[in-house]
């Protein structure tokens, strides 16, 4: 399954802005790497409230909660390895690594809260019309993709759906021809990872051949959702977040 593929939800969520939800993201992924304890643990309860509420699958997220636990672990051999005096590792460096660990793992939960009630689009199209209103947007003839930053943004955030996607196709394709029968798995995993890149530079490929066939233009016609009473609550709940890292809770 994808953990960040979106799933149209009838929920207040899902009709909040993807602004004002970007916004709140980038607030909790920034308090996360700077919060001590307690306000993670506060931040991890609420986030499992939130999926609990919007009825959305934890069995979903076992494998890239089983990253983060790499991650963390890397963390813990980067830091203790070595310490000096003689020793091979500091136990009192394991506290750190475990910390880093609750971090990665909050914005994890977060972000695929975001992902799943969001369309990559949304905030891309907000994006261009901020773009267009600074610069004082003018249609030019010729098609240039860099003068719509939001296209840019949309297409780096399907990156992630995409990834799970391709991974998937190329998993169910190997289950379904038997491939890695009473074969040596680091032999297994290496053409299925070419397979995996080879179908990500094709994807690629055929999303900018269809942007040709369709006509894409700088010019095109972006109507985003109209911010709400619910998105300045938002904006002042991310907000909230930044001063109170600013304050350096602990």
């Amino acid at each position: 399954m994808n953990p960040f593929a979106f799933e149209p939800l009838d929920s207040p969520l899902a009709r909040i802005s993807a602004v004002s939800k970007g916004f709140l993201l980038i607030c909790i992924s920034t308090a996360a790497m700077s919060f001590g304890l307690l306000p993670l643990l506060a931040l991890l309860v609420a986030s499992a409230i939130i999926m609990a509420t919007l009825r959305l699958p934890f069995k979903e997220m076992g494998k890239p909660a089983i990253a983060i636990g790499y991650l963390a672990l890397f963390s813990a051999i980067a830091r203790g390895i070595f310490p000096g005096g003689g020793r091979l590792f500091d136990v009192a460096s394991l506290s750190a690594s475990a910390l880093y660990g609750l971090r990665l793992l909050i914005v994890f939960f977060f972000a695929r809260i975001y992902y799943v009630s969001t369309k990559a689009s949304e905030l891309g199209d907000y994006l261009s019309l901020a773009a267009r209103k600074v610069a004082g947007f003018k249609a030019r003839s010729s098609p240039n993709i860099l003068a719509d930053p939001g296209m840019l943004l949309s297409l780096s955030l399907l990156f992630l759906p995409r990834v799970f996607d391709n991974y998937r196709k190329v998993r169910d394709a190997a289950d379904l021809r038997a491939y890695g029968i009473r074969r040596k798995r680091m032999a297994n995993t290496l053409p299925m990872l070419q397979t995996f890149i080879f179908m990500s530079i094709k994807g690629a490929l055929v999303a900018a051949r269809a942007m040709e066939l369709r006509g894409y233009s700088e010019a095109r016609t972006l109507a985003p959702t109209r911010l709400s009473r619910m998105d300045a609550a938002v904006f002042i709940a991310g907000a909230i977040l930044l001063v109170l890292t600013g304050l350096a809770v602990k």
